[in-house]
């Protein structure tokens, strides 16, 4: 498929025509991430605005030198549920334990793994990967918590003759470790989010939303050619759970999640 045809595909037609309300979760949740610059300044501040653009579940990406106890009485006084939470590659046993205290702590359902070092970026690295999340995904099963793998786009570049999406995947149990598939970096990756659904159905349990230009610019959700009447139509039929709306770098980073928020609420509300 050349690039034309690849932007084509994901042109997005009006939003709404597409989308089955309540097909993923009731409303989308936001990644904290795409605020930090307002947590940074006020935390209380921040989620209580959230709450009142109508967020009520959010993605942690850290805990602004709070300790999980206190980061958690704040969400509880804003309303808020953190049902997710990125949590670093555990290089030691000691890691996995603290994150499944933390997720404890903080009320996680699922935890997710959004980056690699670099050094693990081969053939045997990635292999290695894969069975250390098997071993993170048996200790979070043991606990109620599910973990998750989330993608950029070096992911679906080939390295050694593999694919490492398809070899985290392939060599990652079902039943242990789930795919937080990242729209934006998918796409930016060269890939259909749709063909992979299919593919892997029932893996990605979660998305993150963020749209993009046909330059490959990331914009707030509504402003690209992504069609997220379609994927998210799909993926609620392949098991999706959660979608969480993130901006990697916003102007606003406070409009940018509402209107993210209005937007995709506008083809999701009952």
């Amino acid at each position: 498929m050349d690039r034309r045809s690849f932007v084509a595909a994901l042109s997005a037609a009006p939003f709404a025509a597409h989308m089955t309300p309540r097909s993923f979760a009731a409303r989308p949740g936001v990644q904290l991430y795409t605020v930090r610059d307002a947590m940074a300044e006020d935390v209380d501040r921040t989620l209580a605005a959230l709450a009142e653009i109508g967020y009520r579940e959010v993605e942690l990406a850290g805990t602004y030198g709070m300790t999980p106890a206190a980061f958690r009485r704040s969400l509880d006084a804003a309303g808020l549920r953190a049902v997710s939470g990125h949590v670093d590659f555990p290089q030691e046993r000691d890691d996995v334990q603290r994150a499944l205290d933390a997720a404890g702590e903080l009320g996680h359902e699922l935890l997710v793994v959004p980056w690699l070092p670099e050094d693990l970026r081969t053939g045997d690295g990635y292999r290695s990967v894969a069975a250390r999340l098997n071993r993170f995904g048996e200790a979070a099963r043991a606990v109620n918590v599910r973990l998750g793998y989330h993608n950029h786009a070096f992911e679906f570049e080939e390295t050694d003759g593999i694919v490492p999406m398809s070899l985290l995947l392939d060599a990652t149990s079902p039943a242990l470790v789930d795919w937080q598939m990242d729209i934006f970096w998918t796409v930016e990756g060269g890939h259909l989010p749709l063909a992979w659904l299919d593919r892997y159905t029932g893996r990605v349990t979660s998305v993150h939303i963020k749209d993009r230009t046909a330059g490959g610019t990331m914009v707030d959700v509504g402003d690209g050619v992504i069609d997220f009447g379609r994927i998210l139509d799909a993926a609620g039929a392949h098991g999706l759970q959660y979608g969480f709306v993130e901006h990697d770098n916003p102007g606003d980073s406070i409009e940018s999640v509402r209107r993210s928020f209005e937007y995709l609420m506008r083809g999701v509300a009952p």
